[in-house]
């Protein structure tokens, strides 16, 4: 498998096919468009740019309305679990689906009705907070058995009510014994304050007020007509009525599930017709033309045109140009790998995707990436509970296409762990009575072999590079000196560890130190060629020889391998021991819980170890061996499936067959 290889297309038509032609592009999800002003060599006079569209703020204005609807509704619906989430399947729409259900749903109706709702649930929460502070106040007066207005009526008295501090009220209640026709009585008190009736007799206003102001008294005008309890009684009555309300519109809002779901439905068909009004910018337009051009695989074309001649008939122009070597930088990158490769394309892309002119380096990465994967974890039993669960997982629940694609890859992750695990006879931390390697007594022999790995790796990465080079017909020299002579020296290399451990009586050894001492002067030569004057030429030869040690540092990275294994295996197996110390009673009780919490623990930071540093040695070790990387994805013109999956007609005829 490789990059997917890509034409330029150029399509000349009557405007008045413009917006069909362009939901027909989105429909198919296979053609990138770009300005089609770049297409042309020289400036054109016939056709001009054309302008943004003029609907592009109605709809950014409605997706922001059916966006707030959803956001609103959501806050009201039954949360589903994550176990019931993932049950649900998923909902999977063609545009044609997405528009008539734009055409049969009056969404704006309901969101006028939940704008409603919402200026009414907040006003509701307005007057209950007014209620409940007059719930407040009526709690401390509903000792009071008149009606307080009562004692604005009187002709020779004063009659108030009020509070003070606690502090004051034996030094108030002392004097006002001292004033005649006075009155005070406490009506309730709280920790730090005295609520009071105040009576006096006209000639003793003065005086009364004197008194009441030294002591911090407060007036409070009572705000109803009725007895306290009697008003207590009507502000909890309406506040009963505002809960019910509040109640009933919550509940309305509960049963509106369909509804949620149909405004994402409106909102993904909307985020397409955006997409296709911002279009416009690509486009070039005449009196009665629109000239549209874009990015397009080789072996989508003959399906593309079809679409074409379904919109617009015979009336139109297309003509198709290939990729020109000098804009290769500029071509989108789609990679296309079987479904064992697929799932390693993201370890890719997080990296950078090739260059339109490069190799896909997946499939020549995710046998080595697995297989390393496996030796850093190494437990039969953790790969087989990685298989089970992942493979029940894309079976039981429902996944959007980029999990589904997580979840195949450490399913694939899963069999070199096992095999693993087979081969150090681990399982859950336990030995087999069979062991091919033991992580116990065989660590020198593991670490040999975890360099040797990466010895074949990183001798398979120079080839590549030697046959990316060698491609290129100006490179030959380069591929010779700049790789085939580190091909060379690591050869030399593994002959002389052959005689020193193997063969020590063979001529290996001799042969190897020459083979060394020829392909280090090579890659002196190798560097040179970097250089453009005489000493440059000289200092980058002999620079290049400091990148023996990055050779030795790259080999040395895998012991990894080994180190990794070696440390999941020899921490499961202290967990064992820990809960063999137990009790028997404890041990099958206390011990159970322990062996799941403890290798639990264990698996998370082994699958975690393997993924990360697995991926450090395809980047650095491997990928930086050839790997150039820079490209940019393919970005066709299609829904962004924020809410829905949509999927193109053809597609969707194709299932039901």
């Amino acid at each position: 498998m490789a990059i997917v290889k890509m034409q330029k297309f150029n399509l000349i038509t009557f405007y008045s096919y413009q917006e069909l032609l362009l939901e027909t592009f989105q429909d198919f999800q296979a053609v990138e468009l770009f300005s089609a002003e770049n297409y042309y060599d020289e400036p054109q006079t016939i056709f001009s740019k054309k302008q943004a569209h003029a609907l592009i703020e109605e709809v950014e204005l409605q997706i922001g309305q059916v966006t707030w609807a959803r956001s609103f509704l959501n806050q009201y619906l039954p949360k589903l679990s994550m176990m019931q989430s993932l049950r649900q399947p998923l909902q999977r729409y063609t545009l044609r689906q997405l528009a008539e259900h734009m055409q049969q749903y009056d969404w704006q109706q309901i969101y006028e009705r939940l704008r409603t709702i919402d200026k009414r649930l907040r006003l509701l929460e307005q007057e209950r907070r007014e209620l409940s502070e007059q719930e407040n106040e009526l709690n401390i007066w509903r000792y009071f058995d008149e009606r307080p207005a009562i004692l604005t009526t009187f002709n020779q008295a004063t009659g108030m009510l009020g509070t003070i501090p606690n502090t004051e009220l034996s030094n108030l209640t002392q004097e006002m014994s001292h004033i005649p026709n006075a009155y005070l009585e406490t009506v309730h008190q709280t920790t730090t304050t005295t609520y009071l009736l105040i009576l006096c007799h006209k000639d003793s206003r003065q005086k009364t007020g004197n008194l009441l102001r030294s002591a911090g008294f407060e007036e409070y005008h009572y705000p109803f007509e009725g007895l306290p309890s009697e008003a207590l009684q009507q502000v909890k009555e309406q506040a009963s009525i505002l809960v019910d309300e509040e109640t009933s519109l919550k509940k309305e809002l509960r049963d509106m599930r369909k509804d949620y779901q149909a405004f994402g439905l409106v909102a993904e068909y909307l985020d397409g017709q955006l997409m296709r009004m911002q279009s416009n910018e690509h486009l070039l337009t005449s009196n009665y033309t629109v000239n549209l051009s874009g990015w397009l695989p080789v072996d989508k074309a003959e399906a593309f045109i079809k679409r074409i001649e379904s919109v617009v008939g015979s009336e139109y122009f297309l003509e198709f140009q290939e990729v020109k070597m000098e804009e290769s930088e500029n071509v989108p990158v789609l990679l296309k790998n079987g479904p064992l490769v697929k799932p390693f394309e993201s370890l890719v892309e997080m990296y950078s995707l090739p260059q339109y002119d490069e190799l896909d380096p997946t499939p020549l990465m995710a046998p080595f990436y697995a297989l390393a994967f496996g030796m850093m974890v190494a437990d039969f039993g953790y790969g087989l509970l990685l298989f089970l669960a992942t493979f029940l997982a894309k079976r039981v629940f429902h996944f959007k296409p980029s999990m589904q694609q997580s979840l195949t890859f450490f399913e694939i992750c899963a069999v070199p762990t096992m095999l693993w695990g087979l081969i150090y006879g681990n399982v859950f931390g336990f030995e087999f009575s069979f062991q091919l390697l033991s992580t116990n007594n065989d660590i020198t022999q593991i670490l040999m072999i975890s360099v040797i790995f990466g010895y074949f790796q990183v001798m398979f990465g120079l080839l590549l590079k030697f046959y990316i080079l060698w491609q290129k017909k100006a490179d030959k020299l380069r591929a010779i000196f700049q790789s085939g002579s580190w091909i060379f020296f690591l050869l030399s290399a593994l002959m002389i560890v052959l005689g020193m451990m193997v063969f020590p009586d063979g001529p290996l050894q001799e042969i190897g130190f020459i083979g060394l001492i020829v392909s280090l002067v090579a890659i002196v030569i190798g560097g040179s060629l970097d250089g453009q004057t005489i000493v440059g030429k000289l200092g980058s030869g002999l620079y290049g020889l400091m990148d023996v040690t990055s050779y030795l540092g790259d080999l040395i990275s895998y012991t990894r391998l080994m180190a990794l294994g070696v440390a999941g295996g020899s921490i499961a197996a202290a967990f064992n021991l820990i809960i063999s110390y137990l009790p028997l009673p404890a041990r099958f009780t206390v011990g159970i819980l322990l062996f799941f919490v403890l290798h639990g623990l264990n698996i998370f930071l082994s699958f975690l170890s393997a993924y990360v540093h697995g991926i450090r040695l395809q980047y650095l070790e491997f990928f930086g061996k050839f790997f150039n990387g820079g490209g940019r994805a393919f970005k066709p013109l299609k829904s962004s499936e924020q809410y829905v999956e949509v999927i193109s007609e053809e597609k969707q005829q194709q299932e039901e067959e």
